[in-house]
C-alpha cells in the first residue's frame, strides 16, 4: 500500500481546498514520481476549514488516535499560525515540501491499527485458552471477567472519525488517471485544508477502509 498526502501549508500561496485536490490530483497522474504505486484504488481522507485554529481543532482527535504524518505536520503548522509571529513553523524560502509517494509496507505502522492487531491477538489467546478450562463454572466467571477487561482494552483503541470532521471517501480505480479525475471532484472554497490519499489493491486498503468508514 501507498499513500500520498498534500497539505495546505506546503503550496506556494494559500489557494482553497478545492484547488488542493486538483494539486494532488496532478501529482497522482505524474509518472516521474518515484515509488508510484501500480494498483489505485484509494480511500482518501480530507479535512477543511475556514481558519487555522479550526483546522487544527479538527485534526487533533485524528492525530491523537491514529497520527499520520501528514496530518500531524499540517496540525502543528496550523496550530502555530495562532500564536506570535515569532513562534510560527515557517518553511525556509525555496525549499518547499516535495509532494512524493509513501511506501507502507506494513499497515500496523499506523499506531491504531497495530493496537487493534494487539487486541485481535489478545482476544485470539483468550479464546484458546477457554478452551483448556475444564471447571464450567470457573471458566463461565473468568471469561466474565475476561471479556470485562477485553472490552476496556478495546473501547480504548477503536477510532471513531464521524466526530472529527474527517470526510472519507472510497474510490476504484483502474488507472492513476482514474483516480485523479474522481479527485478533481473533491475539496471547497476553505482556505485551510489536508488531504491523505491511501492508494493500493483492494485487499491492501480493506484495514483502513475498517478504521475509517
Amino acid at each position: 500500500m501507498h499513500s500520498i498526502s498534500l497539505c495546505f501549508h506546503q503550496t506556494a500561496t494559500l489557494c482553497p481546498a478545492a484547488d488542493g485536490a486538483a494539486l494532488l490530483a496532478n501529482a497522482i497522474k505524474d509518472e516521474s514520481r518515484q515509488f508510484r504505486p501500480a494498483d489505485f484504488n484509494a480511500l482518501v481522507l480530507w479535512v477543511s476549514s475556514d481558519s487555522s485554529t479550526d483546522l487544527a481543532k479538527r485534526l487533533a482527535p485524528v492525530n491523537e488516535y491514529c497520527p499520520l504524518a501528514g496530518f500531524v505536520e499540517c496540525g502543528r503548522y496550523a496550530a502555530s499560525l495562532a500564536t506570535l509571529d515569532s513562534d510560527k513553523l515557517t518553511r525556509p524560502k525555496g525549499t518547499e515540501q516535495s509532494l512524493e509517494w509513501t511506501v507502507m509496507n506494513d499497515k500496523r505502522s499506523i499506531p491504531v491499527i497495530k493496537r487493534q492487531y494487539q487486541a485481535a491477538s489478545l482476544a485470539q489467546v483468550n479464546d484458546q485458552g477457554q478452551a483448556l478450562i475444564s471447571d464450567v463454572d470457573s471458566a463461565l466467571a473468568e471469561c466474565k471477567q475476561l471479556k470485562g477487561l477485553r472490552d476496556a482494552r478495546l473501547t480504548a483503541t477503536e477510532f471513531n472519525s464521524t466526530n472529527t470532521g474527517l470526510n472519507c471517501m472510497s474510490i476504484s480505480a483502474n488507472t492513476a488517471k482514474g483516480l485523479a479525475d474522481k479527485l478533481q471532484g473533491l475539496g471547497d472554497d476553505k482556505a485551510y485544508w489536508a488531504f491523505c490519499a491511501f492508494v493500493g489493491n483492494s485487499s491492501e486498503l480493506e484495514p483502513i477502509k475498517e478504521l475509517f468508514l
